[in-house]
């Protein structure tokens, strides 16, 4: 009879762990499929992003390798230009230190126009009429006028003309060797503070040679520039005087003797106007006073080289 019972017991105990056992699993299966459920609805996305191709859109800084920084190195020090040699007005060797009137030039037609007492407002008005006429000229400046007109100085070279010196205050007594070194030294400065061109060209004032300026310059290396033709234009004759008396002394070398300050030049002006066409008409150019001396250094080589030996 126990027996009996405790079989009926033992059944009992199984079949209720059986119950709780399938009970359990199909409870951890259920939690199970939906945890994998949960974690294949959230891993969408991603395989989503992973079956893109990686070159189809990619990220900025796989588009490009990055480029690398070369290490900073300052800028090389630029090498200065050598400085320009000033513009330098000056005779050939045999003529520093000597008087000139006019050059010694049979082959060719030349002739050096040349005006004293500038800059002054006057030199504009001759240096349009030789731009016109494509000429050139020399002018011997005082330094009083270059302090005034620094900037028609400068213009004055820069149209392709020459430059000299006329001493400062233009005196024309005489002179003790100091009062010459100061007239005519600072001249020379402030031609080159005004024009940028060193000269040494000279002319003295009132054309006198036995005052002190001229052997001081003389002592300096100028050429001594004087005149073949003067119309006296400084006394303001007419235009047509002036005009007159260049014409009829023109001559292959020659320098002439006029003025661009000192008062009122008006007829210089117009006389300049006439003169430059009418030479041009009979074959003459107009040249620089350096350049009329080079040319006759140039023909006396020329001449040299012809003799027979």
């Amino acid at each position: 009879m126990l027996s009996k019972i405790s079989s009926k017991l033992v059944r009992k105990w199984a079949l209720k762990t059986l119950i709780i056992i399938g009970t359990l699993a199909l409870i951890f299966l259920v939690s199970e499929s939906r945890q994998t459920a949960r974690s294949n609805s959230l891993a969408q996305p991603f395989n989503r992003i992973a079956q893109i191709s990686p070159f189809e859109n990619p990220p900025p800084n796989l588009l490009k390798p990055p480029k690398s920084k070369t290490p900073y190195s300052p800028p090389a020090t630029p090498i200065p230009k050598p400085p320009q040699p000033p513009l330098v007005f000056a005779p050939p060797a045999q003529f520093r230190s000597q008087i000139v009137y006019k050059a010694s030039i049979s082959d060719s037609k030349v002739i050096a126009l040349t005006f004293d007492d500038g800059p002054t407002p006057e030199t504009l008005k001759i240096l349009a009429i030789l731009q016109k006429h494509n000429a050139v000229a020399t002018f011997f400046c005082l330094g009083k006028n270059l302090i005034e007109n620094p900037e028609i100085a400068k213009r004055v070279v820069q149209a392709g003309n020459a430059i000299g010196n006329h001493t400062w205050h233009h005196y024309s007594h005489n002179v003790t060797e100091k009062t010459a070194s100061d007239e005519i030294d600072n001249t020379g400065v402030h031609i080159y503070r005004s024009s940028g061109a060193k000269s040494f060209l000279f002319r003295p004032p009132g054309g006198r040679l036995n005052n002190g300026f001229a052997d001081y310059a003389k002592k300096k290396n100028y050429v001594v520039v004087m005149w073949s033709i003067d119309p006296k234009d400084f006394s303001q004759p007419p235009a047509a005087a002036i005009t007159r008396t260049v014409l009829s002394q023109a001559t292959s070398g020659a320098i002439v003797l006029l003025h661009d300050g000192g008062g009122d030049r008006q007829q210089t002006v117009e006389a300049v106007s006439v003169i430059i066409p009418k030479l041009k008409q009979q074959g003459y150019r107009f040249v620089t006073v350096p350049q009329l001396l080079q040319m006759q250094a140039a023909q006396k080589q020329q001449n040299g080289d012809r003799k027979p030996k």
